[in-house]
């Protein structure tokens, strides 16, 4: 886990926007996981937001940037499908001690996973922002990740799960 040497912004779930353009990012913690094949996926967080990059031989096939302030970028959809890319997005709201219970597990889950990366904002160990592969879909090809946004001052959790199968398409 990455404790960020940034203040949390007041955020809220329904100001992130989505965009599979590429948008120069410099990630507040990353990580790089090898799938083989020459497939690697970089799973960065940007804050309070994410940025995923899937490459082959280190050429980009797939940006997703969920991250507010974008202003090219669209509102967080709660499902969209292109080619063989496909985004869920939900949005729950809970109270103050079932956000901590959830941030707490979440840390805890994905803690020490080098296929995942998790990080907290100082002054709050519940603003979270973490990122995990799925490495069960690995064998049919496909790429599955998860990302959770935890906004302890709204009582938000924005999860997100992304499906791409590369072969699919040349590029998004």
């Amino acid at each position: 886990m990455t404790l960020l040497d940034v203040p949390f912004a007041d955020v809220r779930g329904d100001t992130l926007r989505w965009t599979l353009t590429p948008i120069p990012c410099t990630p507040l913690a990353s990580r790089t996981v090898d799938l083989g094949t020459g497939l690697t996926v970089t799973l960065s967080v940007l804050g309070a937001s994410h940025q995923v990059v899937v490459r082959r031989h280190g050429h980009p096939l797939l940006h997703e940037t969920i991250a507010c302030g974008i202003a090219e970028a669209a509102p967080l959809p709660e499902a969209h499908t292109t080619g063989g890319y496909r985004l869920a997005s939900h949005v729950d709201e809970v109270g103050p001690e079932e956000l901590a219970a959830r941030a707490s597990r979440l840390v805890e889950r994905l803690g020490g996973r080098t296929d995942a990366v998790v990080a907290h904002f100082p002054g709050d160990p519940h603003a979270v922002t973490a990122l995990a592969l799925d490495r069960s879909d690995d064998a049919a090809g496909q790429i599955t990740w998860n990302t959770w946004h935890t906004y302890p001052q709204t009582g938000e959790i924005v999860a997100t799960t992304t499906s791409y199968r590369p072969e699919e398409v040349t590029s998004v």
